[in-house]
């Protein structure tokens, strides 16, 4: 299926409501910095959003073809 496609199309899932919670945390203890030099959490290549991969397991669960187009970072 991916195989035979001329575009490659990337799903990038977000995390707006982790930054928004890190953001009011770091503003309240007076922490905060520009977010171009603020670290998040998700930032960490260990980073893994429970809530997501439970979610994408189901979806893939119920979608097999799925498997085939999915990309997983190293």
């Amino acid at each position: 299926m991916a195989s035979c496609s001329k575009v490659r199309i990337f799903v990038i899932p977000t995390g707006e409501e982790l930054v928004m919670t890190e953001d009011t945390r770091a503003l309240i203890q007076g922490a905060y910095h520009v977010h171009t030099s603020f670290t998040y959490s998700f930032q960490s290549r260990n980073h893994v959003n429970k809530a997501r991969e439970e979610m994408l397991k189901a979806e893939l669960a119920e979608k097999k073809e799925l498997t085939e187009v999915i990309a997983r970072p190293r």
